[in-house]
């Protein structure tokens, strides 16, 4: 029996989008996958009720930062740095891939979307310094490997200077470990990467890539003025596919090669005009994640819980109550407390 794990919501054919459910069979799906946003301004507790909207009480504070920020303001993987007064960094909200999920948790705790979110930056002159894009693709328009062979025939027409790749060799099982794809410098404003997301799924869960669908994931990257420039296009035109495959088809295309023409006259391959043409179907797709402080628990249950249960089981032979007497003595640390807050919260309780 094939038993799938990432991403549940995108293979049972089922997104969230707009606030409505929609079918995605064969749908290439584009989401939010990280971004930066800085503010000209020092008041932490306008941006976090006006602009990310959670509530102060259940965030923990860190009197450390980065970036040149002096403190952080974070739920987990939602982060809001703030610098000293009159540093013009003034204040930086960032969301890992993870992040980004959890955040949407709370946008449809309140009935909005990332066009929301966005506007909301907008509103309280925001710039966007870092806006990253990922495609899921699970119909697998093209295989990554069947790409880097026609890389080497030089049949991609492209602006980027510098491609790189990366594979991986199963020796013992004598299997491929999945092939990525890297377009342009990871330095620079704009960078593509594609690669195959059920290998990667494989490793990360410890399973064989037969138990996993098909599929391709295919990250955007941009920075500074490309990506307010993304943003300002996406809020215009309330499009993602416009903003997620128009740059991917701006900064490369396929083709077939000829001998008898230059490079310039080859025609874009059928399988590229495919995948380009169906970008119709992408929406803005959100996969709310309400699991908070993962890694916490789960260094509690692998680091911990065997020590835990070894005492349990000499408390129960020995009559004792060792184990208990530990929990009810143990002093929770500030930053505990806030977990347990938000553990055992709701998330509407969590917005503002």
């Amino acid at each position: 029996m094939t038993t799938h794990y990432e991403p549940p919501l995108a293979n049972r054919g089922v997104v969230i989008a707009e606030n409505k459910v929609e079918d995605v069979e064969n749908v290439l799906t584009a989401m939010v996958d990280y971004l930066r946003v800085s503010f000209k301004t020092h008041d932490v507790d306008s941006i976090l009720e006006n602009v990310v909207h959670l509530k102060r009480d259940f965030m923990q504070e860190k009197e450390t930062g980065f970036y040149g920020y002096v403190g952080t303001v974070q739920l987990d993987y939602i982060k809001v740095f703030y610098s000293n007064p009159g540093d013009s960094r003034g204040v930086l909200v960032e969301m890992s891939g993870k992040g980004c999920r959890q955040f949407e948790s709370f946008l449809r705790a309140r009935n909005k979307t990332w066009y929301d979110f966005f506007q909301d930056c907008i509103a309280h002159n925001g710039s966007f310094t870092r806006f990253d894009l990922a495609l899921d693709d699970t119909k697998t328009y093209f295989s990554v490997p069947f790409l880097l062979g026609k890389i080497k025939r030089a049949e991609l027409i492209t602006r980027f200077k510098r491609m790189d790749y990366n594979g991986s060799f199963d020796i013992g099982e004598e299997k491929e470990g999945g092939t990525t794809l890297y377009f342009g410098s990871k330095k620079s404003d704009a960078y593509l990467c594609f690669y195959e997301k059920n290998y990667e799924q494989a490793r990360k869960y410890e399973r064989d890539v037969e138990e996993f669908d098909e599929w391709n994931r295919y990250e955007i990257r941009l920075k500074d003025d490309r990506a307010q420039v993304a943003i300002e296009i996406l809020m215009e035109e309330q499009d993602l596919r416009y903003v997620a495959l128009s740059i991917v088809n701006n900064y490369i295309r396929f083709v077939d090669r000829r001998d008898d023409v230059s490079k310039e006259y080859y025609e874009t391959s059928a399988f590229w005009q495919d995948f380009i043409g169906d970008a119709s179907k992408l929406r803005l797709y959100q996969k709310p994640e309400e699991d908070f402080y993962e890694k916490s628990r789960n260094w509690l249950k692998n680091s911990c819980a065997p020590t835990m249960k070894m005492i349990l089981e000499s408390d129960q032979v020995l009559g004792n109550q060792d184990l208990s007497n530990m929990i009810v003595e143990a002093e929770l640390s500030d930053k505990q407390e806030k977990m347990l807050a938000v553990f055992l919260a709701d998330i509407g309780d969590m917005v503002c």
